[in-house]
């Protein structure tokens, strides 16, 4: 099973009819049979609505992720995403919670707190602190946390190695491939942090899931760095058999 941990259901914001299909066409044509979808840069409210319809129009295709940002009045829409829809997954953005006063690690402290109590047990967070993912990430312990972009997506300070090691060395710790602006490190990042801590993820509606899934594809092959090409099993479980484990699906 391919399983896409990452689609967006708008483009920075925008959302149009039809989207849901057009993601529909871009998940047959690249071959990838399930998608955690999700909705960000509107009001909490709002992007959840939009993930539960297409949830609801595709449920065999998608697995729904919850979205807060701390200027709405997310604690009752955690509420609803975790108690009342019974959702696992949450995604929080970095600017969303920069916005909300600059204390990253105060207010996702608050986030993670509350999500927990309500059944949420997996959080992907797209944040550019290193310091505040490692004292989250050691600090709530009991939950799962998936770093967009291998970490370091876009950003002059992230260094890859560092988002790798702490994948390695802490087991509620994942990266996904995303937007990796640097692919030819793939095969560095894959050996850094191992197999089985690598997510497959498209980023989309604004990437191309085709794009991204040949970015893995191509670690099967002769790699720049001449590292060890991935195996069939490693392949497996960064397409999709460790979020298959991390969600609790069935193949």
């Amino acid at each position: 099973m391919i399983i896409d941990g990452m689609m967006h259901l708008e483009v920075m914001g925008e959302y149009w009819d039809g989207l849901v299909d057009d993601v529909i066409e871009h998940y047959d044509a690249a071959g990838i049979d399930k998608g955690v979808i999700l909705a960000t840069w509107m009001a909490s409210g709002c992007s959840n609505d939009i993930t539960l319809a297409a949830y609801e129009r595709y449920p065999d295709r998608f697995i729904p992720f919850g979205h807060v940002r701390p200027v709405d009045n997310w604690r009752d829409e955690l509420e609803r995403i975790g108690r009342d829809l019974g959702w696992v997954g949450l995604k929080l953005h970095q600017r969303e919670l920069w916005y909300a006063g600059g204390n990253a690690l105060k207010i996702v402290r608050e986030i993670a707190t509350l999500a927990q109590q309500v059944g949420i047990r997996v959080i992907k967070v797209h944040l550019h602190e290193f310091e505040t993912i490692d004292a989250l990430s050691r600090e709530f312990s009991d939950l799962t946390w998936i770093l967009p972009h291998m970490g370091s997506y876009m950003s002059p300070n992230a260094k890859l190695w560092d988002y790798c090691d702490l994948a390695r060395h802490r087991e509620n710790v994942y990266l996904d491939t995303s937007v990796t602006d640097q692919y030819y490190d793939l095969d560095l990042a894959v050996e850094w942090a191992g197999a089985d801590k690598v997510t497959f993820a498209s980023d989309g509606f604004m990437y191309n899931p085709s794009v991204e899934k040949a970015k893995i594809d191509a670690l099967r092959l002769p790699t720049p760095h001449r590292k060890r090409r991935l195996t069939d099993s490693e392949y497996d479980k960064i397409m999709g058999g460790t979020m298959a484990k991390l969600l609790g699906i069935l193949s």
